[in-house]
């Protein structure tokens, strides 16, 4: 038997052999380059049609003769690191909807370092309920530019109001024939959900100053001051943004205003779902009526060095089974953002 080692093959063969492995990898090599190419030619395809059509829109404020000052821009499409999250988010929807524990929700998301967004039902409205407090509370800070002290002024409690009939309006703390500072009131509305704090800010608001505010920012203004007036997710959202940009109040009064929305129960931020130490400036509506109850939660988020805006609106039958879509929906989206910045 021959030793395969000292088997012999003629040159001739040899040289074929090592022209076609020659060939055979110029063939693979060629290959793997041209689809590598192909597929960066997509990508940059479609990056470029993406920034071709993902335009910037600009709201300003009118109203002044000289100057149009900038309230926010935004993209016209979806983008970022939310698009991923708004597919679950949707499937978790679908999934309680199915379940028979929500009719409908929308949900609003921003990311405030580079403005990207996505929303989800969009178009559907809701009842503004409690959420009124915060663009309450952003016109009468704006009246105090206005008129400088305007926060200093004093109302007389002349009587406990009955409430508003929203879940989140129960605490009875002023004391009948006592006058407070606007500026108490507001606290006590913001802080502590006072229903009659919040009646004799509501009795006493100049109703075109507050009009105004919705129009400012280029949303439908309610026809008559009323907590069943109807918004989506997306003009509501608004009314965050520009108090964490500072575009519509002063750096100062935004500042107190958010501050004013971080100091609310500790008992609402893990009921959206995070943790008890999170950062955040929010409001909590409840709707509660014989045949439908609704819930909604806006938040300015503070997770490291990637702040977000989060508001979800939510329509069903029980209290309870909304809480739990609100804290599912929020709690994934914290925890996606959160493994984000830890990555970063």
């Amino acid at each position: 038997m021959k030793n395969i080692f000292t088997f012999r093959i003629p040159f001739f063969y040899l040289l074929i052999l090592i022209c076609i492995t020659i060939y055979s990898t110029f063939l693979i090599t060629s290959s793997y380059y041209n689809i590598q190419k192909s597929l960066l030619t997509e990508s940059l395809a479609e990056a470029n049609f993406n920034a071709g059509t993902c335009e910037y829109q600009t709201k300003r404020l009118g109203g002044y003769n000289y100057i149009k000052p900038l309230l926010y821009v935004d993209k016209s499409c979806e983008t970022g690191v939310f698009i991923p999250v708004k597919q679950e988010v949707i499937a978790m929807i679908e999934q309680f909807k199915g379940q028979g524990k929500l009719t409908t929700a929308s949900v609003y998301l921003r990311d405030f370092n580079k403005g990207d967004y996505v929303s989800i039902n969009e178009n559907t409205t809701y009842k503004l309920g409690s959420l009124m407090k915060v663009p309450l509370l952003i016109t009468y800070l704006h009246i105090d530019e206005d008129n400088g002290g305007a926060l200093e002024n004093e109302l007389l409690c002349g009587h406990t109001y009955k409430p508003l009939g929203f879940g989140d309006d129960t605490n009875h703390l002023l004391t009948v024939g006592k006058k407070y500072k606007i500026k108490e009131l507001l606290e006590y509305m913001m802080i502590n959900g006072d229903y009659d704090a919040t009646n004799l800010l509501i009795e006493n608001i100049d109703v075109n100053a507050l009009k105004k505010t919705f129009t400012d920012l280029g949303i439908s203004a309610p026809e008559k001051l009323s907590m069943n007036y109807t918004i989506t997710a997306n003009d509501y959202s608004l009314f965050m943004r520009t108090l964490y940009n500072a575009t519509y109040l002063t750096i100062n009064n935004s500042e107190y205003a958010t501050e004013l929305m971080s100091k609310a129960k500790k008992t609402e931020v893990t009921e959206m779902g995070l943790p008890i130490n999170a950062r955040t400036s929010h409001k909590k509506g409840e709707i509660i009526s014989a045949t439908e109850k609704q819930l909604h939660e806006t938040a300015i988020i503070y997770v490291n060095n990637y702040p977000y805006l989060i508001t979800i609106m939510t329509k069903g039958s029980d209290l309870n089974n909304l809480k739990k879509v609100v804290s599912e929906i929020s709690s994934l989206v914290y925890k996606k953002i959160v493994t984000k910045s830890s990555n970063s």
